[in-house]
């Protein structure tokens, strides 16, 4: 499938079609304009990464309560974005295979992989390639839950790879149980001030421009590190984490705080005096509202709140991050939901 170029803002040269279909809030959090999902934009390696660094610790592969929590999560995802006369119309027999078309294109804009559809027959079977992709078995989650919501039935995944690209093919199965009622676990939300410098002519906020979309290789690129982007929404990153602590145990938190952190702070060292020299871009990514964006030692030691959080161990490991040193300590708790405080300890 050949993909046309973004056109850009002539100001900030954001493409048209991404400051169309997104919101950034005054209260920092980061939403699409289909559907009503907080989503957030993130280096791949510091979310599914960090996956892989979890599976690599614990020993053993961890594709069953993935693939779920992710099907799960993309079903009410594509269910949200395609509701309404939409939603029905896209559902109806003739224009199935579109709406198959549509989620392509998506996957492509939002960085998570450059997809084809190599068959496919209605209410039966759906196989798909995928080569970049940002996790293949995520991406497998992400198409059974958009095949789900489409048809309307269940589905078993067979999935693996040939070479670099990733092939999945979808099979209706009529023995898999039927769920009961699915909803969004919404991040709650609190007041917050981001005080965006937007651009004049599109109004996303200034630094979005320094990103790169390269809609033909369905990536997006930070220009200044050259790290691989994804826009995800934040019901399934916390989906997909509250899944593995259920499964696995309670030092999964720790665990995803202490890669998180590992893999900023490595960014920083590599990219000195980037974005990473403060905590400014976490209101950019819809990360969440730092009440300090340039903290000092004490301020450090008191706390630092973060509003709007859209996950307490990450945010905190991104914190730590940029304020690593040797003998710090970060600690992070709950005052409420959506937010996280963090300290740090010195020994």
């Amino acid at each position: 499938m050949m993909f046309a170029s973004f056109k850009g803002c002539p100001d900030c040269g954001v493409p048209n079609r991404i400051a169309f279909m997104h919101r950034w809030r005054d209260d920092g959090i980061l939403e699409s304009r289909m559907g009503t999902t907080r989503a957030i934009m993130i280096e791949r390696d510091a979310f599914a990464g960090v996956l892989e660094r979890v599976e690599e610790a614990l020993g053993v592969p961890l594709d069953r309560i993935l693939i779920d929590a992710k099907r799960r999560d993309a079903k009410l995802y594509v269910d949200d974005v395609v509701s309404g006369v939409a939603g029905r119309i896209i559902r109806l027999a003739p224009f199935r295979r579109l709406g198959y078309t549509v989620m392509i294109r998506q996957a492509a804009t939002i960085g998570l992989a450059k997809a084809q559809l190599l068959s496919y027959r209605q209410g039966k079977r759906f196989i798909g390639r995928a080569f970049p992709v940002y996790h293949p078995v995520l991406f497998v989650g992400d198409v059974c839950g958009a095949f789900e919501s489409l048809e309307r039935k269940r589905a078993r995944p067979v999935y693996g790879s040939i070479g670099e690209a990733w092939y999945f093919e979808l099979y209706v199965d009529q023995s898999l149980p039927a769920e009961e009622r699915l909803e969004l676990e919404k991040t709650a939300e609190v007041s917050a001030q981001a005080g965006y410098e937007r651009c004049a002519k599109c109004g996303v906020p200034l630094g979005i421009g320094n990103l790169h979309w390269d809609l033909a290789q369905g990536r997006i690129i930070d220009r200044n590190t050259g790290e691989w982007i994804i826009y995800i929404n934040v019901e399934g990153v916390n989906t997909v984490l509250r899944e593995l602590e259920r499964e696995i145990g309670e030092d999964i938190p720790r665990m995803v705080n202490a890669y998180t952190a590992d893999y900023y702070s490595g960014l920083a060292q590599k990219h000195p005096g980037s974005f990473l020299s403060d905590l400014a871009f976490m209101k950019l990514r819809g990360f969440g509202v730092p009440d300090r964006e340039r903290p000092g030692e004490e301020e450090l030691k008191a706390g630092i709140l973060v509003r709007n959080a859209f996950n307490a161990p990450m945010v905190a490991g991104m914190v730590a991050a940029v304020y690593a040193g040797e003998g710090k300590r970060f600690t992070w708790e709950v005052p409420e939901k959506g937010t996280v405080l963090v300290r740090v300890e010195t020994s």
